[in-house]
């Protein structure tokens, strides 16, 4: 039975009892260890509901971000779908510029073949013409000498062609008279449209 302690307080006298009696086991070291971790489950769990409880508040606040976050989204989805008409607006300007530049080249090519008629004698004979929009190469037979020199003066003197390059000349052979020839000429820019324009 638990002994009772006397305590004076002046004249009082209090008796302190104590009930409960220890428990031998706890006394031992298994009882002691087990003891040891109810107190620290004890914070276990505390610390455990406080992490519950900010996780709980910090959910508020990632909310609150993904709610911007999507606002923001949908502001610049509507700014990016207010320039899908603009895109296409550019688009077909494009397309029609292209086609413009195509028709000035054809254009171009058309306007070529009377320049060339001009320049080129009547005992020259072309066998393979490439006209692009910024040059001419032909190649060909000349039928003498004589011919193919007019060829290149004319070509040379011509204002509608510059940096005339000649890029190989053969003999056709013993038994065929006349030189076969490479030839590569600049188309001077705009030059039939200055002229109409000087008129």
């Amino acid at each position: 039975m638990p002994k009772a302690r006397k305590k004076q307080k002046g004249t009082a006298v209090v008796l302190d009892v104590n009930l409960i009696p220890k428990d031998p086991f706890f006394e031992t070291a298994i009882g002691r260890s087990l003891k040891w971790t109810v107190s620290i489950g004890r914070y276990i769990v505390i610390f455990t509901q406080l992490v519950v409880i900010i996780s709980f508040l910090t959910r508020f606040v990632l909310d609150r971000q993904v709610t911007d976050l999507n606002s923001a989204i949908s502001q610049q989805k509507m700014a990016i779908e207010s320039y899908g008409d603009l895109e296409k607006r550019f688009l077909f300007v494009q397309a029609q510029m292209t086609d413009i530049k195509q028709l000035q080249q054809e254009a171009n090519l058309v306007e070529i073949f009377p320049l060339l008629n001009e320049t080129i004698p009547s005992n020259v004979i072309l066998d393979e013409l490439t006209i692009k929009p910024s040059e001419v190469v032909f190649s060909g037979i000349a039928l003498s000498q004589t011919a193919f020199d007019i060829l290149v003066r004319n070509v040379q003197l011509s204002p509608h062609f510059e940096e005339v390059s000649i890029g190989s000349i053969e003999s056709r052979g013993e038994d065929l008279p006349g030189l076969m020839f490479d030839m590569q000429a600049k188309i001077v820019a705009n030059n039939k449209s200055s002229e109409q324009t000087n008129k």
